[in-house]
């Protein structure tokens, strides 16, 4: 089997475990609303399940919607529209997705990115990567975290360099099939996304001196 074969099959069967446990809460979940009186349904306990029940479908698409996202990127079926865009733009709409999409507390955080800053992708997955590189940054200490985002231009493009006061430990994971499974939020996979998008766009994501560096090349 060829090197994208095995790692298809490696994140596939990955993906297909972490799911069991969220798949088990909802069906769960579901089975006991189904059985209860219809008075109950509307009490506090019933809105507890269809809290886990939501948890639980969320951390599921997340890691389905990851891994489909990283296949169709490596495997060139997902078309990417160029365009010129701000790095601060790109920036800015990741931070406001973390926090009011996935309750990432954001505040103490110091961006420091030029508006003049220009970088060349799809501003759609630049995004999507960027988004994935602070929320892992953040892993380290949570909530309080304070991430420190700095944009330097280069004579070969430009870069983005993001540091936490906790970061995690290690800083770059190690392949998702590593790690120990349960991520309550599914998000397992995003450093791994992140890698690959910057990477289709001619880009690298690195560790640099305790923090993580993501470059965009010149086209």
């Amino acid at each position: 089997m060829p090197p994208a074969g095995n790692r298809r099959g490696k994140y596939l069967g990955f993906v297909a475990h972490e799911i069991k446990n969220p798949l088990a809460t909802a069906l769960w979940s579901c089975d006991l609303l189904k059985r209860m009186d219809t008075a109950d349904r509307s009490g506090p306990r019933a809105e507890k399940m269809v809290d886990a029940s939501l948890r639980a479908l969320r951390r599921m698409r997340r890691l389905v919607d990851d891994f489909f996202t990283i296949e169709r990127l490596n495997e060139h079926g997902y078309e990417l529209h160029i365009d010129t865009l701000e790095l601060r733009s790109l920036v800015d709409g990741a931070i406001a997705t973390l926090a009011e999409k996935d309750g990432v507390s954001t505040q103490g955080w110091t961006v420091d990115v030029p508006g003049q800053l220009l970088v060349n992708g799809d501003g759609e997955m630049l995004r999507r990567g960027v988004r994935a590189v602070l929320e892992h940054v953040t892993k380290g200490g949570g909530a309080q975290a304070r991430l420190t985002i700095v944009g330097r231009a280069l004579p070969a493009g430009g870069e983005l360099i993001v540091r936490s006061s906790e970061p995690p430990d290690p800083l770059v994971p190690p392949v998702a099939e590593e790690r120990p499974s349960g991520d309550p939020l599914g998000t397992v996979l995003g450093y791994a996304l992140a890698e690959t998008v910057f990477s289709v766009h001619g880009g690298k994501l690195q560790e640099r001196e305790g923090a993580l560096v993501i470059s965009f090349p010149k086209r």
